[in-house]
């Protein structure tokens, strides 16, 4: 109210009016030199910004007086539009994260599973499956071999450049000695071509007409083994099994001969560098000769990479001859000597070391239960 007099006395004093504020608050004038309707339009100014104090004006000239900030009263409207707004920010957040948490929780399951099938494809490829219920002589499995792993070794025409000696190597020199230089012979090679170029029987089959099989696991010299000129001789990419029945194993390429069984080896789970090693099938040295319809032959040489021993206690020598064996063992196998009394067991006697070569010759004063003519032979 005092603001509202102060700016009455003002207006007054510049059109000549004096005004005098009473004790009610009304303002009367003191002079009127410009006559009633000055004090009637001054009255009703006054009056007018009595009534409109909550809606103050703002006045234009030099003199105006700026307009009080009075705070904005919020409307329902207002209240509703702002509330909403609160509202659908809130129920956009909630929206992401739950679809944040469905993703994490999608991930987590595929990753875990992921992880769970990859667990078991390294286990798979680790282990060595054994057939246990089939027999080494078993018909079925014999059918087997012969239809769908024995290959002959020449199954394409072209030239080959094998070149051969006129004499053989020391140990099969030594061999042939045993058998009186035999010619068109049976034998049997495990581990031919292991370094992709040579083989001990090669010779034996160009200059003496012998005939026989060849084993060989890796699968980059069996392709080797496949160019050579060994059109007599059949081949199985496959290993000689340490037990009587057949296996699928791990074929580990840092290996010494190639083959690592982990039954024999380990009975721990291969490494993730592992998994991919190839897989090969082993079969009983018995299952092979059925599925070559032989069960006599004239030389066996074993270069199996450790398994030599597993491999000879497989063979029913009571059902099969064979002649002579060369067991190939490096100075640091331990098992030399576990072989010597094995065989010597089975009437072989143990007749020359040569390099890495153990020769052994069968007894000709054989036991009277073996179930084969030797002299037929």
């Amino acid at each position: 109210m005092r603001t509202l007099f102060v700016v009455a006395t003002e207006h007054a004093s510049k059109i000549g009016l004096s005004l005098l504020k009473k004790e009610d608050g009304s303002l009367a004038e003191l002079n009127r030199p410009k006559g009633k309707e000055t004090l009637l339009f001054l009255t009703r100014k006054i009056t007018d910004k009595s009534c409109n104090m909550s809606q103050p004006t703002v006045e234009t000239g030099t003199n105006a007086v700026p307009a009080p900030n009075l705070p904005a009263t919020p409307t329902d409207m207002g209240k509703f539009i702002s509330g909403a707004g609160m509202l659908k920010k809130i129920l956009s957040l909630m929206a992401f994260f739950m679809a944040f948490m469905t993703v994490m929780v999608v991930l987590f399951i595929y990753m875990n599973n992921t992880a769970m099938r990859h667990y078991q494809f390294q286990v798979n490829m680790s282990r060595d499956y054994e057939l246990l219920e089939v027999k080494q002589d078993d018909p079925e499995l014999i059918v087997y071999i012969r239809q769908m792993h024995l290959r002959p070794v020449k199954e394409m025409q072209g030239e080959y450049m094998d070149v051969y000696n006129d004499t053989p190597a020391e140990d099969l020199g030594y061999v042939l000695n045993l058998l009186n230089n035999k010619s068109e012979g049976v034998f049997v090679e495990a581990g031919a071509y292991n370094d992709g170029k040579t083989s001990e029987t090669a010779w034996l089959e160009k200059k003496l007409n012998w005939k026989g099989l060849l084993i060989q696991p890796d699968p980059r010299h069996y392709f080797n083994l496949k160019k050579h000129d060994r059109e007599r001789s059949q081949a199985i990419h496959g290993c000689l099994s340490p037990s009587p029945y057949p296996k699928e194993v791990s074929f580990h390429q840092g290996d010494r001969d190639g083959v690592k069984i982990n039954s024999i080896h380990s009975n721990s789970i291969i490494d993730d560098s592992d998994i991919f090693n190839t897989r090969v099938k082993c079969f009983p040295l018995y299952s092979l000769l059925l599925a070559m319809n032989v069960t006599a032959i004239d030389y066996l040489c074993l270069k199996t990479g450790g398994t030599e021993l597993q491999v000879l206690e497989t063979i029913p020598f009571d059902r099969v001859v064979i002649k002579v064996i060369n067991i190939h063992l490096q100075n640091k196998d331990v098992e030399k000597d576990t072989i010597k009394k094995f065989l010597a067991t089975k009437n072989y006697l143990f007749a020359q070391h040569i390099k890495e070569s153990y020769i052994f010759f069968l007894n000709r004063k054989r036991r009277l239960d073996t179930k084969i003519d030797t002299e037929a032979l």
